[in-house]
């Protein structure tokens, strides 16, 4: 029974960290009658599919984060406060960070913001520099 539990409450955990924020847990019931090692096995199956699926969503949100820091340099952009306006939980060095895909594709869209911010401001100094060649 505590090994039914103890994976239930893992489950409930992953769940809540890749979910959205407003996603109310599922209740799994522990049936009492069905403490079989094949349930137990099921219920571990499907922990291990929630882990590795936290496990890409995290590599995902680690690049566009790292992605964004650069740019936040080259362009003189708070990144703390870019990052935090994102999702708050992202900013925090430690404890868990929100993995829901709306955090995801509010990350990809900052990233996006800033690349073509990027690209306004290079076009306006070659437009300068050509400027400056004409007249000089």
């Amino acid at each position: 029974m505590d090994q039914f539990v103890d994976v239930i409450e893992q489950i409930k955990k992953v769940a809540s960290e890749i979910r959205p924020s407003d996603f109310v847990p599922f209740i799994i019931p522990v049936d009492q009658s069905d403490l079989s090692l094949r349930k137990l096995d099921e219920l571990t199956k499907e922990l291990q599919s929630l882990q590795k699926e936290k496990s890409d969503r995290l590599k995902q949100v680690m690049e566009h984060l790292s992605t964004l820091h650069l740019l936040c340099e080259v362009l003189g952009v708070d990144f703390k406060q870019t990052v935090y306006e994102v999702h708050p939980s992202l900013g925090e060095a430690d404890g868990s960070k929100n993995l829901s895909n709306s955090t995801i594709e509010r990350l990809a869209s900052a990233v996006n913001r800033l690349r073509e911010l990027k690209v306004q401001r290079m076009q306006k100094l070659q437009d300068l520099a050509s400027s400056m060649l004409e007249l000089w």
